[in-house]
C-alpha cells in the first residue's frame, strides 16, 4: 500500500499537468486568434485610461508618464495578445504556472484626451489608433480626373497600308472607352499634343496663344494621358510557306498634372494573322482572313484594356506635401480630387511610427488637416510627404 499511494498521486498529478497545459494552448489559440482578427481588419481607433499612484509631492510627472505607459500598454491589447505560458512542479508536487501577456498589435499614433489628478493617482485617458495601416496598393477612391491629349498612331511601312484605317478606329475606340469610364471624370484635348517644355516656358498671362485660344493645363492631382498605337509587321517563311502577321501595340501614358512625369506606361500587344502565302493560289485567297475580320480582333481587346487602365488608376495612392501658413496645415487637393471631411492621412512619425492626420475643413482645390496628436507642433510637419489612408 505505501507504494501503491505515491504512484497514484503521480498519475494524479500528470493527468492534472496535462489539463493545464492544455488550457494553456488553448488560450493562447484564443489569444492568437483575437490578434490576427484584430490586425486583419487594419487598425481602429481606441480610448483607455491609465492609472498610476503619485508616491509624493515632487512625483507627479513620474505618476504622469506611468499612467500614459499604461493606457498605452491597455491600448496596445485592445488589439489582441500573445499569451506565453508554461507550468512548472515544484519538489513538492505543487503546479506553479507561468504566464507573460505580450501586445499583439502596434500603436500607429495617439493624442491625450484628458488628464487629472485623483487623490493620490495620476489619470491619463488617450486616444489611440491600434493595428497595421490599411495596404496602400488600393485605395478605390471615388474619381479621377484626367486630360485625354492626342493620340500618336504609328503605322510602319510593314504592313499594308490599309491597315492605317483600322488603327485611326481602333484609337477611336480607346478615347471614347475612356470617356464612358465611371470612374474617370475625362476631359478630351484630342486636338492639342502635350508640350511640357512649351508649357513651362510659357507665361498664360502674357502669352498670345493662351490669351486667344486658350492652352490645356492640367493641375496639380490630377492626370494627362497620351493614348498611343503602333502597327508593324513581320513575314516568317517555311516549306514554301510565308505567314504575314501584324504586331498592334497598345500604349497608354500616364503622366502627373503640374510637373507632366510619367507615372505609368500600360501597355498591351497583340498579334493578328493578316495574309498567307503559298504554292496554291486558290488556298491561299480562301484562307486570307477578311478585313472585317482583322479590324474585330484589333478591337476585341481594347475595352478590357480601358478597363484594367482605369482600376490601376483609381488604385493609384492620394499624396501631396503639406503646407504651414498662419498655425494651419494645408494641401492643395480637395474635394476635385476625391478628399473629403474626416479622410485620413499619415506622415512619417517620429515618437510613434506614423502621424495620423485628419481632414478638419476641405474646399474644391484645398483642405485642411489636423494632426491627430494635438500636442504636437504644427510647424514642424510642414514639408511633410502625406498619404491618404482612406478618402471620403
Amino acid at each position: 500500500m505505501a507504494l501503491f499511494t505515491p504512484a497514484h498521486q503521480t498519475s494524479d498529478t500528470r493527468s492534472t499537468l496535462v489539463l493545464r497545459v492544455l488550457c494553456t494552448v488553448l488560450a493562447m489559440m484564443f489569444a492568437l486568434l483575437g490578434g490576427l482578427q484584430a490586425m486583419a481588419s487594419g487598425f481602429e481607433f481606441v480610448q483607455t485610461t491609465g492609472r498610476a499612484v503619485i508616491m509624493h509631492q515632487d512625483a507627479e510627472q513620474e505618476a504622469r508618464m506611468m499612467a500614459l505607459e499604461d493606457a498605452l500598454y491597455t491600448a496596445a491589447l485592445q488589439g489582441g495578445a500573445e499569451i506565453n505560458g508554461f507550468s512548472i512542479i515544484t519538489t513538492d508536487t505543487a503546479i506553479d504556472d507561468h504566464f507573460v501577456v505580450r501586445p499583439a498589435s502596434r500603436i500607429l499614433d495617439y493624442r491625450i484626451v484628458n488628464e487629472v489628478v485623483e487623490e493620490e493617482h495620476y489619470v491619463v485617458t488617450i486616444e489611440a489608433a491600434v493595428g497595421d495601416l490599411p495596404d496602400a496598393q488600393c485605395q478605390a477612391r471615388g474619381h479621377s480626373n484626367v486630360t485625354v491629349y492626342a493620340p500618336t498612331i504609328r503605322v510602319a511601312a510593314t504592313v499594308p497600308a490599309w491597315t492605317r484605317q483600322f488603327a485611326d478606329m481602333a484609337m477611336r475606340d480607346v478615347v471614347m472607352m475612356l470617356d464612358e469610364q465611371p470612374s474617370l471624370n475625362v476631359q478630351l484635348a484630342t486636338g492639342t499634343r502635350l508640350d511640357p517644355a512649351a508649357l513651362a516656358r510659357s507665361n498664360d498671362a502674357f502669352d498670345y496663344t493662351a490669351l486667344t485660344s486658350g492652352r490645356v493645363r492640367v493641375s496639380r492631382g490630377d492626370y494627362a494621358i497620351i493614348p498611343q498605337i503602333n502597327l508593324f509587321g513581320e513575314v516568317t517563311r517555311g516549306f514554301g510557306v510565308s505567314n504575314q502577321r501584324m504586331t498592334m501595340q497598345l500604349n497608354m501614358r500616364l503622366l502627373a498634372g503640374e510637373g507632366y512625369e510619367t507615372l505609368l506606361e500600360h501597355q498591351l500587344t497583340k498579334v493578328i494573322e493578316i495574309e498567307q502565302s503559298s504554292l496554291i493560289r486558290s488556298l491561299d485567297v480562301v484562307s486570307r482572313p477578311k478585313r472585317h475580320a482583322i479590324l474585330a480582333e484589333m478591337r476585341a481587346p481594347i475595352a478590357g484594356y480601358i478597363s484594367e487602365f482605369a482600376t490601376k488608376l483609381l488604385c493609384r495612392p492620394v499624396r501631396s506635401t503639406l503646407n504651414y501658413a498662419d498655425g494651419t496645415l494645408t494641401i492643395p487637393l480637395g474635394t476635385h480630387h476625391g478628399v473629403g471631411v474626416n479622410s485620413l492621412a499619415v506622415a512619417s512619425g517620429t515618437d510613434t511610427p506614423w502621424q495620423i492626420l485628419r481632414v478638419s475643413a476641405v474646399g474644391p482645390m484645398t483642405a485642411t488637416l489636423t494632426p491627430l496628436n494635438n500636442q504636437r507642433q504644427t510647424a514642424g510637419l510642414a514639408g511633410q510627404a502625406i498619404e491618404f489612408m482612406e478618402l471620403n
